[in-house]
């Protein structure tokens, strides 16, 4: 098997373990606030959420 240089498990984990370190002690309602505009900042995500906003409401299905 041959030796990965890059695991993105792993990399996840390290992003996730450090937004926790950054949101710790806030209410949920700042780390909801905060998460929002990081979203918003985002130059890919941010213009996709925009889009997404700006879309119709999909039709109910029969």
């Amino acid at each position: 098997m041959k030796k990965k240089t890059f695991d993105c498990v792993q990399m996840k984990w390290d992003i996730q373990r450090k937004q926790r370190e950054e949101l710790a002690g806030m209410s949920e309602a700042d780390r909801r606030r905060v998460q929002t505009e990081r979203i918003q900042a985002d130059p890919i995500f941010g213009p996709f959420v925009q889009r997404l906003k700006q879309a119709p409401p999909p039709s109910s299905a029969r």
